[in-house]
């Protein structure tokens, strides 16, 4: 037992030697050819590379978005869903990536990222007023503020980073505070693209002097892919706090949210589902605070056509044609929603706990239905939408909403039912014709 466990041993300290000595060298090489594969593919999918230096165990180089529509297009194919449109305002942008080769036992590569010049949108538009805080940012920039640490494991199946904690000021009219701490995030890697991604951040905050105060606190997010398609997936994410103030005359503070959205692609049609949760608002307008009580949103979608949307993808969204063509055929199958739940337990005001609201509703559009016809003659394009939706109050909301000057109207036209100690309304849309509580309204 002693040779054999003296064996192990020596075979592990062999090969820790070669891995040091000659195959750290080899597998550095191996990994600068990756590397330079990649950014050669790169500077095919709408961006250059520019300012490359080499060394033995690093390098330096800088990535710029010079082709919004084949950055959109190369993007999307690696699992990161973005227009063209949106693209279009990352024009300009120059990244820094400072690579790394075997910098430590977990990695293979690891790469600092960093901007250094801001978008064309930003600096083409920039007048006399804004010329200051530009030029405030730019010194962020220059200073390697926002930095961005990722590492490749040694298998390329994983990855794992951080973005370095931010505390700055900019002073111009209004003196603006950034602040974050704490963001981590790893995933795994499949294929060559991003297979599941998780990340969490401890704090986030801007402050514009004292007109408006925002925050979140403890924001975790989980994704995943779940299937064959981008349109496959779950994820999830909750959120401990939020808080905004303005002007100290409007303040909410929202704890505990929580969200879940899942999707399935099943003969390339998509249906998804999403849940939400929040658990407590509290809203103060100057007046009088409210707490709201767990605010519950479940709603489901399906038949949505992926081939649409992954036109819409690579689409110039400003060409009405091409969209509208679009449109007609992500609804082409039929698409259908439903909110399984939309509800309120419970409001309170100045020490007075009410019974809150709940909502249920499913809408079909049919196969021939045309955004272009709801446009021209919403009447007539009714008749391609079937809804029903039932709506349900307790009777102090019910009273406290009676008492608004903008309800008063509707309500003595469209008096409620009396059900199980609600306020009831059915809303039904078919044939075109919509009622209200069995009434005829068109």
């Amino acid at each position: 037992m002693k040779k054999i466990g003296l064996g192990l041993v020596a075979l592990i300290l062999v090969a820790a030697i070669y891995y040091f000595t000659v195959g750290a060298s080899q597998l550095t090489e191996e990994i600068k050819v990756q590397v330079n594969t990649q950014l050669t593919s790169l500077e095919k999918e709408g961006f250059s590379i520019e300012e490359r230096k080499i060394e033995e165990e690093k390098e330096h180089f800088i990535i710029s978005f010079d082709d919004p529509k084949k950055i959109s297009a190369f993007l999307y194919r690696q699992g990161i869903q973005l227009t063209a449109e949106d693209a279009e305002v990352l024009k300009g942008l120059k990244v820094g990536v400072d690579a790394h080769y075997l910098p430590d036992t977990y990695s293979s590569v690891s790469f600092d990222i960093y901007p250094s010049t801001l978008p064309e949108i930003f600096t083409s538009s920039a007048n006399a007023d804004n010329k200051q805080v530009l030029a405030e940012i730019q010194k962020m920039l220059d200073k390697k503020t926002f930095l961005m640490h990722v590492a490749i494991n040694k298998t390329a199946s994983g990855f794992k980073g951080t973005v370095a904690d931010i505390n700055e000021t900019i002073k111009d009219e209004e003196t603006v505070n950034l602040r974050l701490k704490g963001l981590t995030f790893n995933g795994d890697i499949q294929g060559n693209a991003i297979h599941s991604f998780k990340q969490t951040l401890e704090s986030f905050s801007v402050f514009m002097s004292d007109e408006i105060k925002v925050s979140f606190s403890d924001v975790k997010s989980d994704y995943k892919i779940t299937g064959k398609t981008l349109y496959d997936y779950t994820t999830h994410y909750t959120i401990t706090n939020i808080l905004v103030d303005i002007k100290s005359e409007l303040k909410i503070a929202i704890q505990d949210i929580d969200v879940l959205s899942t999707s399935i692609v099943k003969n390339n049609l998509a249906s998804g589902t999403i849940k939400t949760l929040v658990t407590h608002t509290n809203i103060t307008d100057g007046k009088e605070p409210y707490d709201l009580e767990n605010f519950i949103f479940e709603m489901r979608a399906s038949n949505i056509d992926i081939t649409a949307i992954n036109k819409m993808q690579k689409a110039d969204l400003s060409d009405e044609k091409v969209m509208n063509d679009i449109l007609k055929q992500l609804f082409s199958k039929g698409v259908e929603f439903e909110i399984s739940t939309l509800s309120l337990e419970s409001i309170e005001n100045d020490g007075q706990k009410i019974d809150g609201f709940g909502l249920g509703a499913k809408v079909a559009l049919h196969k021939d239905f045309d955004v272009l016809a709801l446009e021209r003659n919403p009447l007539s394009a009714l008749r391609t939408i079937d809804g029903d939706v039932k709506l349900e109050f307790s009777k102090e909301l019910y009273e406290l909403i009676a008492q608004q000057p903008q309800a008063m109207m509707a309500l003595m036209m469209f008096p409620p039912k009396d059900e199980n100690d609600k306020k009831q309304y059915t809303l039904k849309l078919q044939n075109g014709k919509f009622t209200v509580n069995g009434k005829p309204i068109m």
